[in-house]
Formats: C-alpha cells, structure tokens, sequence
C-alpha cells in the first residue's frame, strides 16, 4: 500500500524527532548500524511505495533521505573513531594494571616481612608468601579465614580488632607468635585503606633484635656488677691526662663521688707522682698494655699498689685498674721474719728436733739431733735412719710402749729410752713428741724433740734441779716453734690469698671498657635545647632528650637561664669561644638530696646560628685546695715517721735531707750531726766504695733502682747491710738535680738468708728422698702439673694375701712395724734392681720399670723383683709360725707418668698397662705371679713360664696369662 507525499514527510519528521531524542553521539557503533539498516530498508519501502508516484515528490524524497544517509555515516564514523580510541586507551590502562600488579606482586614477596590483607571483619583478603611459607601452607588456605584460625598469636589478634575500632589510620605494635612451635617476636605495621574497609599489614620479625636486646642488657648489668666487684681501683684516662670515669671503689677510698672525678686532671688529689708519671710514660710508648707497682697516700698513709693499664679508642684513653697491695709486702716481710725466727730456732736449739712420717722416715732433722744420734749432719741421718730401724733402740718393747702412747694420746712428754749411736756407743735420750693430723684426723707426721740426758743420768739426783730447768726450757721452746710454725703458715695462707685475688683482677680487667664524661649540647640563638649528644659514662648531672625544643627559661630557674642565654648571645655575636665557669643545683643520684654542681664549660659558635655548649664536672676542683693542703701534711708526717730511711743526695755524694729514720739507722744524734760527719758518702758511708759507683751508674742508666744491697758504715764504725731504692729527679730540660730513696737495714735478713740457704740444701736432699730426680728437677722450674707418656714399661702388684684379717687382730704398732720391715725389704730389691717404687697401698706393694729413665731389660729387672719378693715373703713368719705369703701381678706396655695436685706430691701411673697389672694380681693365686702375654715375650727365653690358659680379665674380657716360675739356669 503506497502512502501519499504528506504521510511520507509525517514519517520522517516522527523519524526525525525519535533521532533528535537520542543524540548520535551516545549511540554505540552496533545501534548506528542497526539504524542505517532500517533506513535502507525505509528507502527501499518508499522507493517502493513511491515507484508509481510523481517523480517530483520522488526526487524530494530521495534528497532527504541522501542527507540523512551522509549525516548518520558521518555519525557512523566519528562513532567509531572514538571506540577505537577508547579500546586502545583501555588497552593501555589494561597494560599498565597488570605491569603495577606484577610490580606490585615482586615488591611484596621482597618485603623483609610478612604480609597480608585484612577486611574490617577480621579475615583474610589475601597473604605474601614468606607469611604462608612461615606456617607451611599455601598462600590459598588464608583466603577468606578469620585471622585466628592459626590460633597462632592472641595479640596479634587483639591489635588488628582494636585498630578496625579506633579511628586510627596507621598503628604499629610488637606481638608475640607461635609459628610451629617455637615462639618469635614481629614489629607490626598495620595501615588501613577502601575507606576504613581493610588494612594492610606488614609483619618484621625482631626476635633476634629482642634477644640482642635482653643480651645486651644483661651484658651491661653484668658489666656494672663486675665494676663494682673489682677488688680494685678502676679508672679511665684519656691522653691528656684527665679522668674520663672511675669506680665506686676508687671513689669511696678518697671519700668522693665518682663524678668528683670525671674531668680532672689524675693529679689532682696529689696522691702519687708516680702513678702520674706512668701514665705519662705509657701514652708516650706504643706499648698498648703496662703494669707497674707505685706507692700512693690514701688518708696519709702510704699504700702500694699494682696497676696494670690497657690502652683503647686506638691509643686516646687508657684503661687502668689499681690493685692494694700493701699487706701481701707486708705479709711478705712478715713471712721472711718468721721464717728466720723458726729457722733460727731450728738450727741453733740444744735439743734435737725431727719431722717423722708414719712409715718411720725422717722428714727433718736438725743438727742437734744427728750430733745426739752420732751423724756428721741432719742430711746423713734423714737418708741412713729409720725410727723403726730396730738397730736404733736398745729397748724395742719400750719403744713400742712409747708409739702406743703417742697415737693413743696423741702426745707424750719426757719419755726416757736407750739408744745405740751410729759408732755403736749408748746413750740415754728424752723424747717429747706429738701426732699431727689434718681437719679430718688422718695422721700426716710426729714432730717432737730429742734430749741427750746420758750425763744426767749417771749423776741424776745432783743434776735433778738442771734437768728440770732444762725441760722447762724445752717445754717453751717447742711451744714457742709451734707459735713461730702456725704465724708461718697464716702469713703463707694470707700471701696464697692475695696472690690469688691478683690473679684474678689481671684477668677482669682485660674485658672492661668505658668512654667519654662531658656533656655537650647544641642550642639555637633563642636558647632552645636543638641536640644533646649522649656520652657513654654516668655522670652526676646530664641533660636527657626531653629537652629538645625547649628553651632554657622552662629548664633552669631565671638566674641560670639568664647565664647561658648571655653566653650564647656572646658566642654567636663575637663568633668566638667563651669560657665560664658556672653551677646548676641538681638531685643527687642516690638519696635525691638537692646538691650544687660546679661546671666548666667553653660556648662556640656554629652554623645555622646555633652554639655549641660543652660542660664538663669540676665541683671537685672548688675542694681541692684544702684537700692538698691536709695531703702535704700527711706526707710531712709520714717523712718524719717513715719506718724506712728517707734522704735526697746531690750527684756530688752530699746529704741534702734525710729523715730521723735514716739519721737514727746510720747511727747519729741528728740531721746535722749526720750533714757535719758525712760529708761525701762514696768514701765515707760506703764499704766498698765500687758499690757507690755501681749504685750511680744504674741509676743514669735505667733512672731507677730497686733493692740496691749494700754494706754500709754506721757512725761508731759498725757495719751493717742496707737495701736502697732510689730514683734520679731532673729539671724539664733533663738535667739531674739530685738523687732521692729509701734505705732499709736488712742485716738481720741477710744473716736469715744465710741460715735459709743451708736449710734449702737439705730441703733439696728431702727432696730427692720422695721423688725422682728428673721430677724433682721440674717441681723446682714450678711446672704444676708434670706428665710424660713411656711407650714400654713394666708394671709390678704385690700383696699381702689375708693380711687385712690379720692386721685385725695386731696392736697398730705391731703392725707398723712388720709391714715397715717387709716393705723396707722390698725397697732394698727395688734399689738393687734400678727399679722405681711407685706407692704402697695398706698392704699392696706397687713398682715399676723403665720410667723415669728409660731401660731396657725393664721386664727382666722386673722378673727379678718378683721372684726376690716371693722368696723374702717367706723369711716373715705369723704368730701360728705359718710364712706370709703373695699374690703377684705384672703387665708390660705403654703407660703415662707424672705428678699432679699442689700438696704431697706423689709420682703415680696412669694407663690401661697400669690397669691390667693390678688384675693380674687381683686375680692371680696365693703364692703366684701371673704375667700377661706381652710380660711373656720379653721373658720366654730367659726364664721358666708356664701358660695358665685363658683367663676373664674385669673390663678387658677373656685374656692368655701364664705364670713365671724361675729362671731357667736357677734349674
């Protein structure tokens, strides 16, 4: 059906407003070409419609449709020129998402952390994978799970629910985790964002830091305590001189606070040129540790000290500990008195006087008793008597009587027997004599006294009073040496004592390190604090990071505020360095008590219109004066009552100052007295002259001298020993002013020196008694613990089979006695044989062969023995006149050899050789000695063996033994 040109241009118009409704530029590509093929349909329908119509309304037509056609094709490509720009643009924005996620991705799993992804209900949006590795799942698993589902840290719980309900948008927080068991500590840095929605947080773990930090802490506490443990004074000193810190004990023995110190120059108490001029010495040497001894004055009496210095911070400050170690010299000096009084005694008594062990050996002798006993000296009596010897007693019964009583009562008094001399003659003795025994009653000796009473005897009745007198003295005597003895051993436990502590502060003092004291602040023109730089040591006063920002006005009261505002403003408008001097009125640290504190401090300027302020403690310096003032007094009195001689020469040889000490020692009425007589020392005071000159020339040479001996003329021409300790003293130019000292009259120590050398000759022959020579000679070079390894030795066991029933049943002195002459019978075998007894034990009998010196026929020698000591056994008879009898055991092979502790020392063997041995014994027969198959080898074609078979050895298992019969010519 064809429509009319009116209804045509009423379907376009209505065409028309449907476009204009819906502009072209917001339609999509696919509507505009939807749009295009409806058109074309249109045209081709009116085209239709309109074939029959008139062509003037037809070309009309047409027109129109032509230019809506090339309006909507324009639409059309403008359409799609902004598409294609749109999907490029998407394209790129596309691109650039995924390259920040990958960017994303790599900077999350590069975090030193872990990391993950919160919503505000508290579950998981997503986690990097260190935190899944860390609990050994996949990163998948925590998707979606409420975050405690690991059950693995409550608090890291709490903080996240906390910070979802705080109006916070960042929070940090440390919290503790378990992770597989082991407990770790994160620093958690939690941040929020989609508007509050969910957080991200990153986890750091710092439980090493923590540890660290608890180490360090513990460190440092440990290092306070052991500060204040030092049984010392401890100080820290830079290179110019000053105290940069000291100890509370350095502190407390001048009566000062430790800050009283710090900053000031380390003679400024005037205790010690010494101790100043050492340290002057070892920061001018590149030696990086010292030690020295000097003398100082604490209270006016003058200590002697040991300092051992450490130098640190690359040689700008030393550290320094001082050790007192006045009472070890005077406990060492009290120990040679001693010592020369006992010695004195022991050499010079009427009575003799004897150590004896409880086997019967000698320990020591004095003269008196081997000129009673008929020796020529106490040295040929320890190494040829025995008071066992049953050639010494003409009584044996009376002299059992007498040992009964003596571990009985534990002493005994005036007991009266016959004796034979060594020349055979008789003569009649009193012995007193004691036990001595240790703090767990284990007797170590007899000590006594001998009196030679054969005069007395034969005119008793007229010599009765004298022989009373005489064990009165004796009675004094012996009380008096045991006086001298315990006052011995005391000054030796007290030396013991001291020498230990010593010891032991050299090997803490080694760890101890401090650093510098001042305090130093920054300040803007304004006075407000802008730095304060932390020093290292505790001082009494010290500025804390509080302040920074603040001015002075809200620190200090307004008078010292007014003080550093002025010395700023002087700094900063001169652009130099000011110095005053100022206090502050701080607590005291440990009471709290307001205290006044002096500084000295120097203001400079510095960039950005800010000053430098640098204040260091000088309180101590406002009360120094009078403290030097009473110090030289001190030493006044100390030179006027010095028990030592105190003197200054000239390089000339004259007397410039001496103390009443020295005047007194040299023998004058006075100083002048002494200045009028002795006028040049080299000729006049001097014994031999050469000593002056050798005195001298030591002192140009090293500048000091310690223990200068000499023997000197008094003033009524006596001579006497002197020991001198001196030092040259010169100007700053070096040249020699005088000489000054200290003399100490040590004649008696030299003629208790004298009486000691001879004591310490039979020491060495004692000595030699106990121990091998070779051993003896390294006890000597103070070697505390000797050990030699012999690859081929032989081991001999020995014991007395049922002696222990036996023993039972004897008196303790009986049995003494027998087992003294069987065992002295076995030494004679071992001396004859070259072997080495090693020990007896109660009853077993132990000996070696081929150590210390090394032998070859070790096991030969030792097969000698064994056969001896069987065929000896059977000449001692018991009460039933039944012989004793052996068991006896040998090994050969490697054993090692030595000596050890630091009292009665003994030379013992160590090694399985040893071990065997003593089983081849243990588990030998009576009357038998079992050899082990290495003792065989060297013996087969010497001497008659028989094979015992196998035999189960304790802790060795089974083992081929035989047993040793004879020598094979003895058949």
């Amino acid at each position: 059906m064809t429509s009319s040109p009116v209804e045509r241009r009423y379907l376009m118009r209505d065409e028309d407003n449907r476009t204009a409704e819906k502009p072209d530029t917001d339609k999509t590509k696919t509507e505009l070409i939807e749009e295009l093929v409806a058109l074309r349909q249109r045209v081709q329908q009116l085209e239709t419609q309109t074939e029959h119509q008139a062509c003037g309304y037809l070309n009309d037509a047409n027109a129109n449709l032509e230019s809506q056609l090339e309006e909507r094709t324009a639409a059309l490509i403008e359409a799609n020129d902004q598409l294609v720009a749109e999907i490029v643009e998407r394209s790129m924005a596309e691109n650039a998402l995924r390259s920040a996620k990958e960017q994303l991705e790599a900077a999350l799993e590069a975090v030193p952390g872990v990391v993950s992804w919160i919503s505000s209900d508290l579950r998981y949006l997503g986690v990097n994978q260190q935190l899944a590795a860390m609990f050994g799942l996949p990163a998948e698993r925590f998707i979606g799970k409420d975050i405690g589902f690991m059950q693995a840290s409550s608090e890291f719980y709490n903080f996240i629910r906390g910070f979802f309900e705080s109006p916070q948008t960042e929070a940090t927080c440390e919290v503790r985790t378990d992770v597989r068991g082991q407990l770790r500590d994160f620093l958690i840095v939690a941040q929020k964002y989609d508007e509050g929605r969910a957080a991200f947080t990153i986890g750091i773990d710092i439980t090493e830091r923590r540890t660290a930090e608890n180490e360090l802490r513990s460190a440092k506490d440990q290092l306070q305590a052991i500060l204040e443990a030092v049984p010392g004074m401890v100080s820290w000193i830079s290179a110019d001189l000053h105290y940069l810190g000291v100890n509370r004990h350095l502190a407390n023995t001048y009566n000062l606070p430790v800050e009283a110190f710090i900053g000031q120059d380390i003679g400024f108490l005037q205790t010690s040129d010494r101790f100043e001029q050492f340290l002057r010495e070892f920061f001018a040497s590149s030696d990086t540790e010292a030690l020295r001894e000097i003398t100082a004055k604490v209270y006016g009496e003058s200590h002697s000290y040991l300092i051992a210095a450490r130098k640190y911070d690359e040689g700008r400050a030393a550290f320094t500990v001082g050790i007192d170690i006045t009472e070890r010299h005077r406990a060492i000096e009290g120990l040679k008195n001693a010592e020369a009084k006992y010695r004195n005694i022991f050499e010079n008594a009427v009575e003799g006087i004897y150590q004896i062990a409880p086997d019967g050996r000698y320990l020591s002798a004095n003269p008196a008793l081997a000129r009673i006993y008929g020796f020529d000296s106490p040295e040929a009596l320890v190494a040829n008597l025995s008071c066992n010897d049953r050639l010494l007693y003409l009584d044996r019964d009376r002299r059992h009587q007498f040992m009964g009583r003596l571990n009985a009562e534990g002493r005994v008094v005036g007991f009266e027997q016959q004796i034979y001399r060594n020349d055979g003659s008789i003569v009649w003795i009193s012995e007193n004599a004691r036990t001595v025994r240790d703090e767990y009653g284990t007797l170590l000796y007899y000590e006594g006294t001998v009196e030679d009473i054969t005069e007395r005897k034969r005119a008793e009745e007229a010599l009765q009073q004298a022989n009373e007198e005489l064990e009165t003295r004796v009675e004094e005597r012996t009380a008096a040496l045991k006086q001298s003895n315990d006052r011995l051993m005391l000054e030796i436990g007290e030396r013991q004592r001291v020498e230990a502590a010593l010891r032991k502060s050299e090997a803490e003092l080694r760890a101890l390190f401090s650093a510098m004291t001042d305090v130093i602040t920054v300040f803007d023109a304004q006075g407000r604090f802008v730095k304060i730089v932390s020093t290292n040591s505790e001082v009494l006063y010290s500025p804390t990071e509080e302040r920074i920002g603040k001015s002075v006005y809200e620190v200090f009261p307004p008078t010292q505020a007014s003080i550093f505002i002025r010395h700023i403003q002087r700094a900063l408008n001169t652009g130099k360095t000011v110095n005053l001097e100022y206090s502050l009125t701080v607590e005291e640290r440990e009471t709290g008590a307001p205290v006044d504190v002096w500084f000295a401090a120097t203001v400079s300027p510095l960039p950005d219109n800010c000053a430098i302020w640098v204040a260091r403690n000088i309180t101590e310096r406002k009360r120094v004066l009078d403290a030097l003032r009473e110090a030289e007094e001190k030493y006044r009195s100390i030179f006027e009552n010095a028990a030592e001689g105190i003197y200054q020469t000239t390089p000339e040889g004259r007397i410039e100052s001496a103390n009443p000490a020295l005047v007194k020692m040299y023998g004058y009425n006075s100083l002048e007295d002494l200045q009028g007589h002795l006028t040049d020392v080299t000729t006049q005071l001097y014994v031999n002259p050469r000593r002056r000159a050798e005195f001298v020339a030591a002192l140009e040479e090293r500048g000091a001298v310690s223990d200068f001996e000499s023997q000197v003329y008094r003033k009524d021409g006596s001579v006497i020993w002197t020991s001198e300790n001196a030092r040259t003293v010169r100007d700053a130019r070096g040249k020699l002013l005088y000489y000054e000292g200290t003399v100490q009259d040590i004649t008696k120590r030299k003629e208790a020196e004298e009486a000691l050398r001879a004591e310490q000759e039979k020491s060495e022959s004692l000595l030699l008694n106990v121990l091998p020579r070779s051993i003896a000679e390294q006890l000597k070079q103070d070697q505390t613990c000797i050990a030699e390894r012999f690859e081929e030795a032989t081991i001999l066991f020995a014991d007395l089979v049922n002696f222990t029933s036996l023993s039972a049943q004897m008196s303790p002195s009986k049995l003494v006695d027998l087992l003294n002459e069987i065992f002295s019978t076995f030494d004679q075998f071992a001396l004859a044989y070259r072997l080495e007894k090693i020990k007896t034990i109660g009853d077993a009998y132990m000996v070696a062969a081929g150590l210390p010196m090394p032998m070859e026929d070790h096991a030969e020698a030792i097969a000698e023995m064994a056969l001896e000591m069987q065929w000896a056994i059977g000449q001692f008879k018991q009460d039933n006149g039944i012989p004793f009898q052996l068991r006896i055991g040998i090994n050969t092979g490697p054993v090692v050899a030595g000596v050890i502790g630091i009292r009665k020392f003994a030379y013992d063997l160590w090694g399985d050789t040893v071990n065997i041995a003593s089983r081849m014994e243990s588990q030998g027969q009576v009357g038998k000695i079992q050899v082990t198959e290495a003792t065989y080898l060297k013996l087969k074609d010497q001497y008659v063996l028989e094979p015992r078979g196998m035999v189960d050895v304790k802790g060795r298992g089974q083992m081929k033994t035989y047993w040793l019969c004879d020598r094979q010519n003895a058949l």
